[in-house]
């Protein structure tokens, strides 16, 4: 029981990476350029980019030495388990909602993002249902840790229902 657990667990924390990959287009077209929130767009499209290709390098650049979570989770455990999920998976689709960025303080961004991952193409909320997917919000913390290179510090995450999905005005990717 314990074991099935963490790796439900696990799957979040990964999950919760794969939505900072895929937030990066939806922010990228908001900021005005060499602006905080223009840096940690760029640090969300960087990192799509490395998920799309599996690149546990540069995803790994993009995840602060210093992360932590709530379940007591390290750097090293994050990437052990994105390892395993790119070994595991061929493709993951997702549907996210961004629900705003913030700067609480001048070197730190906190995001909170919704995302429904699913085997196949998601085209909309509708769909959510129907696919079985799994519904997740995100909480994200980044940190400028010099040199305007935000990095992700810490997530929270906890399960969501498909009504999440269908709120306001926010643009899905």
């Amino acid at each position: 029981m314990a074991r099935a657990f963490r790796r439900s667990e696990r799957r979040r924390i990964l999950l919760a990476f794969t939505v900072i990959l895929t937030t990066a287009s939806l922010l990228s077209c908001r900021s005005q350029p060499d602006t905080p929130e223009a840096r940690v767009r760029a640090t969300l499209e960087k990192a799509q980019a490395a998920a799309e290709n599996k690149d546990l390098g540069t995803l790994g650049q993009l995840v602060s030495e210093n992360y932590t979570d709530d379940l007591g989770q390290n750097k090293q455990t994050i990437m052990g388990i994105l390892t395993f999920h790119f070994f595991r998976n061929q493709s993951i689709y997702l549907l996210t909602r961004v629900h705003g960025i913030a700067f609480p303080e001048p070197a730190r961004a906190e995001t909170t993002v919704y995302v429904a991952t699913a085997g196949q193409p998601i085209r909309g909320a509708e769909e959510l249902v129907l696919l079985r997917a799994d519904l997740f919000r995100f909480d994200f913390v980044f940190a400028d840790e010099g040199k305007g290179a935000w990095k992700v510090t810490t997530a929270r995450w906890r399960r969501v229902e498909p009504a999440d999905f269908h709120w306001g005005p926010q643009k899905q990717l």
